[in-house]
């Protein structure tokens, strides 16, 4: 198994040491992969530069957008965006990918919200186009153009591309029909459902029988650990109470008591689960790995058992734990747990 770590960006009052601290001990291993996801309209610092600094300090670990909002943008800047990262890294680039779903950053950009869903589809397979080794051409219904002539050229050929989704069954169709790997877990919600995730997952991939496999499959789980287990289920509290308030605040994708956009059905509970989320729920989630490694590994036997080979850790969800010990968390984990998995492991060989 694979274990990931995010930087906490989505929070106010980010700053320069913090962000090399944390690249910096992501990167001292063993963890394989360091993870930002973007937002616009949120108190939160700017996906692509952040990860610039990351990418400059950092030697080992892949850097990994959990999403970039692809209809938001011109799909040739970010082309060179992310090739000229992955030639500044040395080849370590992972493109996480999203349509998006909160309209006012649509709003924000000067981009219009409608058709995201198609415009994303067809912007990946920009990227595709330019990434080529001579000059590139691409028609299709929301960009067109000839012999355009994009350098760098990225190490990796091409890059990976994950395609971050939620619970929407259309979603893990269009997934396997594309071959896309798949980034589960909706970081506002109190349990990301990960396990109906990989279910839809493997079901739509079993229709077209492909392999049901899942090293392509990436999850997001909330984690802090420390051998007092009170302490471990205590600590992260005001962090985590941050976190919510800035979601509740700032995340909301369709205006409260108005009509539910169609594509948004599966979300009609959004605001209910919202208002009332607390520490507690997160806390006791299944799949939340807050606690003593005794508390934890056990829950990982469970995660093995339902298949996951690669989770994305978000350490110190709402920014606000301090360094040492999220330090201390970082290196029990990798000292303790992450051995034990490895066990579990093999014991299903």
């Amino acid at each position: 198994m694979r274990f990931g770590m995010t930087i906490p960006t989505m929070v106010p009052g980010l700053t320069r040491d913090l962000v090399h601290e944390w690249s910096r001990r992501i990167d001292g291993g063993p963890y394989s992969s360091l993870a930002l996801g973007e937002r616009i309209t949120f108190p939160n610092v700017e996906v692509m530069v952040t990860m610039t600094t990351a990418a400059a300090i950092t030697e080992r670990v892949d850097l990994m957008f959990t999403v970039i909002v692809l209809p938001m943008h011109s799909e040739a800047l970010i082309a060179k965006q992310v090739a000229t990262l992955d030639v500044l890294s040395g080849g370590r680039m992972i493109l996480g990918v999203g349509s998006g779903w909160l309209e006012e950053e649509f709003r924000a950009l000067g981009v219009s919200f409608d058709d995201r869903g198609d415009r994303t589809d067809e912007a990946i397979r920009v990227l595709r186009a330019a990434w080529t080794d001579g000059v590139a051409s691409f028609e299709g219904r929301f960009t067109s153009f000839d012999d355009l002539y994009l350098r760098p050229l990225p190490v990796q050929r091409p890059v990976p591309i994950w395609c971050t989704v939620m619970k929407t069954p259309a979603s893990f169709e269009w997934l396997a029909e594309t071959g896309y790997g798949a980034i589960i877990g909706n970081p506002y919600q109190v349990d990301a459902d990960l396990a109906t995730g990989l279910q839809l997952y493997l079901a739509s991939r079993e229709k077209r029988n492909l392999s049901s496999a899942t090293e392509q499959v990436w999850a997001l789980l909330n984690a802090f650990v420390d051998h007092d287990d009170a302490f471990a289920r205590e600590y992260p509290r005001r962090s985590v109470e941050q976190s919510i308030e800035v979601h509740r605040q700032y995340s909301n994708p369709f205006e409260r008591g108005g009509e539910i956009p169609a594509d948004y059905k599966a979300y009609a509970d959004w605001f209910d689960k919202h208002d009332d989320q607390t520490y507690e729920q997160i806390l006791n989630a299944d799949l939340t790995l807050m606690g003593s490694p005794d508390r934890i590994i056990p829950k990982m036997s469970k995660i093995v058992d339902m298949g996951w080979q690669n989770l994305m850790l978000r350490m110190s969800r709402g920014g606000a734990m301090e360094r040492d010990k999220v330090r201390s968390s970082m290196e029990l984990f990798s000292r303790e747990v992450m051995p034990a998995v490895a066990e579990l492991e093999s014991a299903q060989v």
